[in-house]
């Protein structure tokens, strides 16, 4: 039986979500946000999971790679400048991470969306 998330811990994992948006190109640890939190580490990984579902870094990680697509779709910037807004300083982890989310490179996936 699962238990129901309660307001409070659904007002943590919300105000998390956006802190981490807000903050998409910095870098942060579980424990600084736990702190900003006002709780644990493990608290905050389990409130969050119950709240959303699946572990924080990884929904942050799918959030800016739908990000990302957003941008190649919509923008002319290079690949690199939107990997950095997304926090990623090396291009090539930023195409791997992207391609584990959307299912293809970001070139592939801007090439696309452009052709049709």
């Amino acid at each position: 039986m699962t238990e129901s998330v309660t307001n409070a811990e659904r007002e943590i994992a919300e105000d998390t979500l956006a802190f981490c948006m807000e903050h998409m190109q910095e870098h942060y640890t579980i424990q600084f946000l736990a702190e900003r939190a006002g709780i644990s580490p493990t608290k905050l990984k389990i409130v969050f999971r119950r709240v959303y579902g699946i572990p924080l870094f990884a929904y942050i990680r799918a959030e800016k790679m739908r990000f990302a697509a957003q941008e190649l779709d919509k923008s002319n910037l290079r690949v690199v400048d939107i990997a950095s807004s997304c926090g990623y300083d090396n291009a090539s982890k930023f195409s791997a991470a992207f391609r584990d989310v959307i299912g293809c490179s970001p070139k592939e996936y801007r090439n696309r969306v452009r052709s049709e």
